[in-house]
């Protein structure tokens, strides 16, 4: 710990990473134990700290023993019913029954089930809504006005040419970026120019600086993060409401959009761990309380939306069989769903053990944050092209030259850098790293 009050507040904002982390994981196990409890089964354990033995039990409630784990991180709840049959039998063999007033698991109707396995992620998005609305509602809504540098990464040609931590970027090889698109533009010009020199004009203690860049050939081009630079616009409740029930499915759209790239190859693959995300949320709280509250909205977002992708072991790949299960009319194989979820419980657990082994080797403390610039600037460009057929439709022409003309027909004007009608989705995320949106996989896999 450093000394002094820079030493406090450090240890402070590390506290505060970590609360929030976890506090977002203990939301995400009481969906799921609220919806089990609602669809009337029986929960005999949640673990409201820490996974693995239980080291101290704090009270019964209803049937379910509330404890303290082990090992400090994370949360879980134990439905009885979903383990594998042989794991729940008594000595005799026989699956014990549940206390009256509930059920089993597996006894249980098919609609219990999926909300059961919903829950987590369903809580995980009210949350993001109520934090995001508590912002909008009280401070506002973030109006960009421009970008500046924030933070350098190791290696980054943008410091190597002279930037500096608070350098206002106001334009990229002479085009503006000043404005409420400022980051995505600066994203999109320096991805158009991978490998290559660029200027960028920057203003210093209120003068105008220049700066060749070598950018990387690969993404983020120049390794830097970027933070928006803006104030806050109040609103009305009703509109801080609906802009923060649609916040969270936004990020979805965006995060997906990443993901999309990654699979297809367009982004390069790089794993954090849940050291990288602790990082992440220790640098919004380093910028503020606002800024923490909105980048955990986004953790929250995507620990939802992770968790629903029908993956093995995770809330998605259980769904899989339960929608099975409402089409075919009769449940799978119970011995073959019980060896899909635990192949791809080790290989989660395998994952996040790797992910967190780079997160505490040096040359790998940034990469969550990179990952989350190469999400987003290919979600960018997906959005761009999404865009462009809209902006691409001509105008209706003009008199047209007369036949016996064969002059060619002028040039057109020279497009901006980036379309006008850019999607900007109202919101208010952070002053995350250059790329903002985080990637997957969270911290911790959903044990229930």
């Amino acid at each position: 710990m450093r000394g002094g009050c820079g030493g406090i507040y450090i240890t402070v904002t590390w506290v505060l990473a970590i609360l929030a982390l976890s506090v977002l994981i203990i939301i995400h196990e009481f969906g799921h134990f609220a919806c089990a409890k609602l669809g009337g089964m029986h929960v005999d354990r949640f673990s409201v700290i820490g996974i693995g033995p239980v080291i101290l039990k704090l009270f019964t409630w209803k049937g379910t023993e509330f404890v303290i784990s082990a090992i400090p991180f994370g949360a879980y709840v134990h439905i009885v019913g979903m383990e594998p049959e042989e794991y729940a039998l008594d000595e005799e063999g026989n699956l014990p029954p549940p206390p009256s007033g509930y059920r089993n698991f597996r006894d249980s109707p098919l609609w219990a089930r999926l909300l059961a396995i919903a829950g987590g992620p369903i809580a995980n998005y009210l949350a993001a809504m109520l934090l995001v609305i508590a912002v909008f509602a009280s401070v506002g809504l973030k109006e960009p006005i421009g970008v500046q540098v924030s933070d350098f990464r190791v290696g980054s040609p943008a410091a190597a040419a002279g930037l500096e931590v608070g350098d206002e970027i106001l334009a990229v090889d002479g085009v503006d970026v000043r404005g409420p698109d400022a980051r995505a533009q600066v994203i999109e010009l320096t991805l158009a120019r991978l490998g290559e020199t660029v200027d960028v004009t920057v203003e210093r203690e209120g003068e105008e600086l220049s700066f060749p860049i070598a950018l990387n050939s690969e993404a983020p081009a120049m390794q830097a993060d970027l933070a928006e630079i803006g104030s806050y616009v109040p609103m009305n409740p009703g509109k801080a409401v609906v802009l923060g029930v649609e916040w969270p499915f936004t990020q979805t759209a965006r995060q997906l959009k990443g993901l999309w790239s990654l699979i297809s190859g367009k982004a390069e693959a790089k794993v954090g761990g849940p050291v990288a995300i602790a990082k992440a949320i220790k640098g919004s709280a380093d910028r503020g309380a606002v800024d923490l509250i909105m980048f955990s909205a986004l953790i929250s977002t995507v620990l939802g939306m992770f968790n629903l992708l029908p993956l093995p072991a995770l809330d998605g790949g259980r769904l899989i069989f339960l929608f099975y299960e409402l089409v075919a009319r009769r449940p799978p194989n119970k011995l073959l769903e019980e060896r899909i979820h635990m192949g791809g419980m080790i290989a989660l657990l395998a994952l996040i053990g790797w992910a967190t082994v780079n997160d505490v080797r040096p040359e790998t403390t940034r990469v969550w944050e990179q990952a989350a610039t190469d999400f987003e600037a290919e979600a960018i460009k997906l959005e761009k092209a999404d865009a462009e057929p809209e902006a691409a439709q001509p105008e209706a022409p003009e008199a047209a030259p007369p036949a016996a003309e064969v002059a060619p027909p002028p040039a057109p004007e020279a497009a901006p850098p980036l379309p006008e009608d850019q999607p900007d989705a109202p919101e208010a995320a952070p002053p995350v790293p250059e790329g903002g949106p985080v990637p997957t996989p969270p911290a911790v896999p959903d044990p229930g």
